[in-house]
């Protein structure tokens, strides 16, 4: 799996650089961003959600990735 280093915000607007994980697809067509498996913030991995948000079940802060 490929490792991509990414910026996600909270809900609080607070910004993080974090490390994403990306499914390997072979299209061409796939957004870098929605290829995104988990994200890891304070050691936690969190999946998305099927509108490409993260909740961390230990801290209750939802993340959202900032587009480049």
């Amino acid at each position: 799996m490929n490792k991509f280093n990414i910026s996600v915000k909270d809900q609080f607007g607070v910004h993080y650089a974090i490390e994403a994980t990306l499914d390997e697809v072979v299209s061409s067509t796939v957004k870098t961003y929605e290829r995104i498996k988990y994200i890891i913030v304070d050691n936690e991995v969190i999946r998305p959600s099927f509108e490409m948000l993260f909740q961390s079940t230990s801290s209750g802060k939802i993340f959202k990735i900032i587009k480049p």
